[in-house]
């Protein structure tokens, strides 16, 4: 029943945000005909994929930070290629069959089950830390996103994580846990910030292919976007798809018309799956290491 209940749950979501945008875009439509790129849109347009293509490099190299922080240092190669290789599986329903090639693949490099387990599900922690961090930037729910955010930081501390883990464990009714985080893993939620700044500026660089952006516009379009990116990240539809588009459309309208906004998330998911896409048919083309 449970099983049944999450797929219309997850299905229901998206059906219900393909709808909206869907009304969205017919009600605007003529201002989306409207639009023109401007002359260096081509630039702008190049240097958004080459950013999304690093921007994956850039979460591999944090599963490696995050593995490190456990003493379980990986090549760094191998940590970005495996990365890349399992990324297009999250469009998979169910939206955890990249997570489940990860540890896999952490487990034929030689990782225990347990500790490839949960360096997968802190990746999304530490990145949901980095879009609190700049979403406060613009949010009108500020003080339960730092109250968010300022757990999160408490919780990723090696004391407490290595605590709550091995409750778990005896909750599930395992062995007493032999995984522990041994520092503050700083440099992993420094690099989640940056890969959000990377995010951020993808979609600006969209927007500036259109129109100018003022500088008084930065801080809000970018607290924004991650503040979209974040409810993409944490409700259940395959890869986000649907919610980033309507959030972003809801958030974003009173700096930028509707029409400008529809085409902006379009080639901003089209960026973003042809840089996955392609990363992940390099990875396959190259070695592990």
């Amino acid at each position: 029943m449970r099983r049944y209940l999450k797929f219309f749950i997850r299905w229901g979501i998206l059906g219900v945000t393909l709808f909206f945008l869907i009304k969205t875009l017919l009600s605007h439509w003529q201002d989306v005909r409207t639009l023109e790129f401007q002359h260096q849109a081509w630039l702008y347009g190049c240097a958004a994929f080459a950013i999304a293509l690093f921007a994956q490099l850039w979460l591999g190299v944090l599963w490696c930070w995050i593995l490190a922080a456990f003493k379980q240092p990986t090549p760094q190669r191998w940590a970005i290629v495996t990365f890349l290789k399992h990324t297009p599986a999250k469009y998979i329903p169910g939206s955890i069959w990249h997570l489940y090639g990860q540890v896999k693949a952490a487990q034929k490099q030689g990782l225990g089950l347990e500790l490839a387990t949960l360096s997968v599900l802190l990746e999304p922690l530490f990145v949901i830390a980095g879009a609190l961090g700049l979403a406060l930037l613009n949010t009108p729910y500020a003080a339960l996103m730092g109250t968010i955010l300022g757990t999160i930081l408490i919780v990723v501390h090696p004391r407490v994580l290595n605590f709550l883990w091995h409750q778990f464990r005896q909750f599930q009714g395992k062995d007493s846990s032999t995984v522990r985080m041994h520092y503050y893993p700083l440099r992993v939620l420094m690099g989640s910030l940056l890969f959000m700044l990377l995010r951020g500026l993808i979609f600006l660089l969209i927007v500036l292919a259109f129109t100018p952006i003022n500088w008084s516009a930065l801080s809000p379009l970018m607290g924004g976007f991650s503040f979209a990116w974040l409810l993409s990240l944490v409700i259940p539809t395959p890869a986000g798809m649907g919610v980033f588009e309507a959030s972003a459309i809801d958030i974003l309208h009173p700096y930028l018309s509707p029409g400008l906004l529809l085409a902006t998330v379009a080639i901003y998911r089209f960026v973003n799956i042809g840089a996955e896409m392609m990363g992940a048919g390099c990875a396959y083309l190259l070695k592990e290491g």
